[in-house]
């Protein structure tokens, strides 16, 4: 029987640290494996394919269109119109908005005032589906259908659309009508 003896003294706790260095190397190449399989950061954008939910119907002033005192820009806050209103981005490109309700609101100036209005509010039901395409290039998304072309932006889960002059408000005063068009907002969450 041979024994091998090293008759260097450093050798044991240099195999030590050489085993501890090769366990440590090994634990911080399977911590890096697992942070590069990790789940995208809060910054990088959802996949737009798929169902999104309006959260947020906003105009470009602010109103007490349902009477209770709190002043909002936000008509879903206002109404119970708007509550289950989606858009579905489909993989072929293809987009469908659905439409299950929309408000009629109506400004009428208080009789004996020049500032003060009334609202009239009619939440109309409907089965509604408007189809149309998309194109999305990093965070813009750009949706034509029969009514325009729409510039979206993305940012992880919330998609948000401007439209200029979007929201026609029909106002009667002194027995005439007009119609004030104000900048809409609307927001989408990823479903």
């Amino acid at each position: 029987m041979v024994a091998l003896r090293n008759k260097n003294p450093c050798f044991a706790p240099n195999l030590k640290i050489k085993l501890i260095m090769k366990k440590v190397f090994s634990l911080l190449m399977v911590a890096m494996l697992f942070a590069a399989c990790s789940s995208d950061d809060d910054n990088a954008n959802a996949s737009l394919e798929g169902t999104w939910k309006m959260t947020a119907f906003k105009s470009e002033n602010a109103y007490d269109v349902n009477g209770n005192g709190t002043i909002s820009n936000d008509i879903m806050e206002q109404t119970n119109c708007y509550q289950n209103e989606t858009v579905v981005f489909n993989a072929n490109n293809t987009v469908a908005f659905i439409s299950t309700s929309y408000a009629e609101i109506n400004l009428v100036l208080v009789a004996g005032s020049t500032t003060d209005y009334e609202y009239n509010v009619t939440c109309v039901n409907e089965n509604d589906t408007t189809a149309g395409t998309w194109s999305q290039t990093n965070n813009t998304v750009i949706i034509t259908d029969a009514f325009g072309v729409y510039t979206a932006t993305q940012i992880g889960s919330t998609l948000t659309f401007v439209i200029p002059n979007g929201y026609p408000i029909e106002v009667t005063q002194g027995g005439g009508t007009g119609t004030i068009t104000e900048d809409l907002t609307i927001v989408y969450e990823k479903q």
